[in-house]
């Protein structure tokens, strides 16, 4: 499903984040992927994702080449792909209920299921007193819901996690943790999350891909 080869990957100053890289996660298959900031852990994902090309090196998502290619653009109609950003990732002119309806609205789902599917991701994460609302008019917090209830909604292939706690309160971390987890044990979904150290994820049979910065990978099980 997901196959990268010998990839190298800068920092948006220019800093060198990794080289060499390989990985090849089976469909079905989920991966942590673990070490500390500055390590390059969102910069993969970017390029996973096809919104940022890497320095060099081949990115395969689901038999598709985005990288050499032309990045999310070639995943367009073969392979639903989503992506919970860390922090942002919601455009700031739309409300939160149009933002967990885009990517539907983008596949050419009938708008009478897109409404269905939006409504109910929203009401999961606690979202729908404030769906009207545009980001910046709610909490840090229910961003980051807005970005995990998107998501949830288009019930992609593949799922790119990014910090999946990052910005949520402490009472929502056990629905936020829960969810995820369920996706993570979904042999219908491919999934990779970022994270620092495994906390909450740590006891889930799955593979981990530990990066340290500058230095090639080290992948265990």
């Amino acid at each position: 499903m997901i196959q990268v080869d010998d990839l190298f990957l800068d920092a948006p100053d220019g800093r060198p984040l990794q080289q060499g890289l390989h990985l090849n996660l089976e469909p079905g298959a989920s991966l942590l992927l673990l070490g500390p900031g500055g390590c390059g852990k969102s910069q993969l994902l970017r390029v996973l994702a096809g919104t940022v090309p890497p320095r060099a090196g081949r990115v395969r998502i689901a038999g598709v080449q985005i990288w050499p290619g032309e990045g999310a653009l070639a995943l367009a109609g073969r392979v639903r792909a989503g992506f919970v950003f860390a922090q942002g990732g919601l455009l700031s002119n739309q409300s939160l209920r149009d933002n967990v309806a885009l990517p539907l609205r983008f596949a050419g789902t009938p708008p009478a299921e897109v409404r269905i599917r939006a409504e109910a991701a929203l009401d999961r994460f606690g979202l729908l007193s404030v769906a009207g609302l545009r980001p910046h008019a709610v909490s840090a917090c229910q961003r980051k819901l807005a970005n995990v209830a998107r998501v949830e909604a288009l019930q992609p292939e593949v799922l790119l996690v990014d910090d999946p706690l990052e910005g949520v309160e402490t009472a929502d971390h056990p629905l936020v943790a829960g969810w995820l987890r369920g996706w993570i044990q979904d042999a219908a979904r491919t999934l990779v999350v970022a994270l620092e150290e495994a906390g909450d994820f740590g006891d889930l049979p799955v593979r981990r891909l530990h990066l340290s910065p500058i230095c090639p990978a080290e992948e265990s099980r």
